[in-house]
């Protein structure tokens, strides 16, 4: 590598609609940037068949849990 990494910083962002600030120098210079932002996890729970589609071993695990429930209520036989 021709200009090795000296100093990495990470800091909060000041713009609430960004991510951390990543901040990295090397000898020569220094480069920022902004991760992006995560989602926030309350607005990405899947709903019906779309919870399949996202992650099937979830989907699996979740209708698991809810035929193991529905047994223990005696919907189920």
């Amino acid at each position: 590598m021709d200009h090795p990494i000296t100093h990495i910083s990470v800091f909060e962002p000041n713009d609430k609609n960004a991510g951390a600030e990543v901040s990295y120098s090397t000898h020569s210079s220094r480069k920022s940037f902004h991760l992006p932002k995560p989602s926030d996890p309350k607005s990405n729970r899947p709903m019906a068949i779309e919870s399949f589609a996202m992650d099937p071993q979830t989907y699996y695990e979740w209708m698991g849990e809810l035929d193991r429930y529905l047994r223990k209520q005696k919907f189920l036989k």
